[in-house]
C-alpha cells in the first residue's frame, strides 16, 4: 500500500499559443486601423525659376501679406480675413484662368494666420505661393 501523498503539482510550463494569436489579431487590427488615415496637407508651391508663363502670372498676382500681429494686407491695403476672403471668391468667379497668390508672412508673424489663410486658398482651389524671402 502506497501511504505517500501523489504529488499534484502540475508543470510550470504554459502553452503560449494563444497568446501568439491574440498578438497576431492585434497587429492586424492597428495596421488596418493606420491605413485608413490619410494625412492631409497644403498644396504648397515655392516660388521657382520657371519661365512658362511667367509674364501672365505677374499680371494676374495679387499679394496678401501677414504683418507680426496677425493683420492681413491684401495687395499692400490693409484688410480683414473676410474681406481676403470675398475678394478671393471673386476672383475665383470672375476668371476661367489659374488663379495665382502669393502669400507673403513677415518672419514674426504667427503660424495660425499663415495655415489659415492658406486653407482658404485651398479650399477656393486657388495656386498659392508662399514667399518667405522677407
Amino acid at each position: 500500500m502506497n501511504l505517500r501523498a501523489k504529488d499534484r503539482r502540475k508543470g510550470g510550463e504554459h502553452g503560449m499559443t494563444s497568446m501568439t494569436d491574440i498578438i497576431f489579431i492585434l497587429l492586424m487590427f492597428f495596421m488596418m486601423t493606420s491605413t485608413l488615415t490619410a494625412p492631409s496637407a497644403l498644396n504648397l508651391e515655392l516660388p521657382g525659376k520657371s519661365t512658362n508663363n511667367a509674364e501672365k502670372v505677374k499680371d494676374r498676382l495679387s499679394d496678401i501679406g501677414i504683418e507680426a500681429d496677425g493683420s492681413f494686407l491684401f495687395n499692400r491695403r490693409a484688410s480683414s480675413y473676410l474681406l481676403i476672403q470675398d475678394q478671393l471668391k471673386a476672383m475665383r468667379n470672375g476668371t476661367l484662368e489659374t488663379v495665382y497668390v502669393t502669400v507673403s508672412p513677415s518672419p514674426d508673424a504667427p503660424v495660425e494666420s499663415v495655415v489659415k489663410i492658406m486653407d482658404l486658398t485651398y479650399q477656393l482651389g486657388i495656386n498659392a505661393i508662399l514667399n518667405t524671402a522677407e
